[in-house]
């Protein structure tokens, strides 16, 4: 996933963005308690929209190749998913 980052920062011509945020806080922080997610955090900037965008990007591509494999793994079976 780094390497996939880096590879879209780049593109972008912003090899700094390639990371994660530093300020979205932990598993249990609630959204406005971090400075990322907060109202007028860092999510609705340049680096916030870049890195949203990429990351949900890789998240449908994964729920993409798992539906693919369990099409193969159940062939003849409806087989749905939602992203939220």
């Amino acid at each position: 996933m780094l390497r996939s980052l880096r590879k879209a920062a780049e593109d972008r011509g912003h090899s700094s963005w390639a990371r994660g945020p530093d300020n979205a806080g932990s598993y249990n922080s609630r959204p406005l308690e971090t400075g990322f997610f907060c109202d007028g955090g860092d999510y609705d900037g340049y680096y916030g929209r870049f890195f949203l965008n990429w990351y949900s990007q890789i998240v449908v591509d994964h729920g993409d190749r798992v539906l693919s494999l369990a099409k193969l793994t159940f062939d003849g079976t409806r087989i749905a998913a939602k992203v939220c």
